[in-house]
């Protein structure tokens, strides 16, 4: 190698030496640069005394108004299990009239059928669950608004107007054929009635819609998730009258009107009901004195876990602090332990600030980003579960991370002084699973945690 050579390749060692030798983390690092008292240093810290406990989900709305929560699926059916016992869900949905019904005499209906899509099943999908339609008997209005306890008793005729029993399988269209006469008779009365079936108040006042449950075969239990935008879900009637066309043959010609159930014009209402009798969580739930080793969240307004921050006057009190980063960490148990497989996890979580009305809102880091493009506010708010790598020769756990700096910052300052929260499932709509997760026992080595990066003033 030419003397050159040798001289560039030694310089760049050199260069290379020198960048290595530079620690990055010395806080001291450029201090003697600045006037004496302007010492501004970057502090670390963890918050371990976090109060937290699981309790009753709340009502929750679950009807839908012109919006684009309009075309969610809607759950139906039941599950259960030895942690969270069992969850039932339940719909109640209007259908709308048509203008491909020709209103005349002499109606005769060869075959009506509700037809139901299908996205998706959860739980034991080998067996078989039966599905059952009822005739809903009051009114219910789309700029109303309906909640998850909404009273069904009383307000449905008790024989069903359609059973089936289906094997679950994504995707598919189940068709229930009506043949309750009472039902059909409705149509047959007003068969001349154009100011019903061309009025659309009237209409429903008139068919005031379904009540559609579905009960598993199996013990473990099957949900359902219909969707019913689209023309997958509808009420489909074969018929013929007077309006119907006459062919060269002696039998009428049958004419298909659909009675569809959009997002716009038909109300739509997920029940939902818990269950926690004979679990662990039976005994912990709702009750702040029980020291429990873990909580919960559960889709389906199901258990919640509140929290809030013990001692943070103390912790704010040592100085003006600017909080450079916060991250609200929640480990969930292992699997060999919780015994929840974990894919059968959600995949996230949202937290929430209760309010002196008791209802719930997004902390401002989450508001913050709601505008924003869906990349870059999952990145900036997080709370998606994640998986922790513990090394080569350990199991891999997992964790839901929040950044809730704002927040925090908002609660230093004094301009957010509610300190109760609220963590539960981001799609708790439509999504029955649950994650056990550990709380905030001192005993717990992954207990709650708030990890704080900050400067003191």
């Amino acid at each position: 190698m030419k003397k050159k050579e040798w001289r560039l390749l030694a310089i760049i060692i050199g260069l290379a030496g020198a960048l290595v030798s530079c620690d990055i983390s010395d806080k001291e690092l450029g201090t003697d640069l600045l006037p004496p008292g302007d010492n501004v240093l970057v502090y670390q810290d963890t918050i371990f005394e976090i109060d937290a406990y699981s309790m009753s989900g709340r009502r929750v709305k679950t009807s839908v108004f012109l919006s684009s929560t309009a075309v969610r699926n809607m759950l139906v059916g039941s599950l259960t299990d030895t942690i969270v016992g069992r969850s039932e869900a339940s719909i109640v949905t209007q259908f709308n009239t048509t203008t491909a019904y020709k209103v005349a005499e002499n109606l005769e209906i060869d075959s009506l059928y509700l037809a139901l899509y299908f996205s998706e099943f959860l739980g034991d999908t080998e067996q078989d669950i039966m599905l059952s339609v009822y005739e809903f008997k009051e009114r219910i209005y789309i700029d109303s608004s309906y909640y998850s306890d909404f009273d069904i008793q009383g307000v449905y005729n008790p024989v069903p107007l359609a059973q089936k029993t289906i094997t679950p399988e994504n995707n598919q269209i189940c068709e229930l054929l009506i043949e309750d006469q009472e039902f059909l008779d409705k149509f047959t009365a007003i068969q001349s009635d154009t100011g019903i079936f061309y009025n659309d108040s009237l209409f429903k006042d008139y068919f005031n819609g379904f009540y559609i449950t579905a009960e598993p075969v199996s013990s473990e239990g099957t949900m359902g998730k219909i969707q019913f935008s689209g023309s997958g879900s509808r009420l489909t009637m074969k018929y013929a009258n007077d309006s119907t066309e006459v062919d060269s043959t002696a039998e009428r010609d049958f004419a298909y009107a659909h009675f569809t159930i959009d997002p716009f014009f038909s109300q739509k209402i997920n029940l939902f009901a818990h269950d926690y009798s004979g679990t662990s969580l039976e005994g912990i739930i709702d009750n702040e004195a029980v020291a429990s080793p873990y909580c919960y969240v559960q889709g389906m307004a199901g258990v919640n876990t509140r929290f809030s921050f013990a001692n943070l006057q103390e912790w704010m009190d040592q100085s003006p602090l600017i909080i450079n980063s916060a991250t609200l960490v929640f480990d969930v148990v292992p699997e060999e332990i919780s015994g929840i497989p974990y894919e059968n996890m959600p995949s996230r979580l949202m937290i929430g600030t209760i309010l002196e009305d008791d209802s719930y809102q997004p902390i401002y880091d989450y508001l913050l980003l709601l505008s924003s493009d869906a990349s870059q506010q999952a990145s900036g708010f997080g709370g998606y579960k994640k998986a922790v790598s513990q090394g080569l020769f350990s199991d891999t756990t997992y964790t839901y991370r929040f950044n809730m700096g704002l927040h925090f910052q908002a609660m230093v300052d004094g301009t957010k002084p509610d300190n109760d929260f609220i963590l539960q499932l981001n799609d708790g709509l439509s999504n029955p699973k649950f994650s056990k997760l550990w709380s905030n026992l001192p005993t717990n080595e992954r207990r709650i945690r708030l990890e704080i990066v900050y400067l003191k003033l």
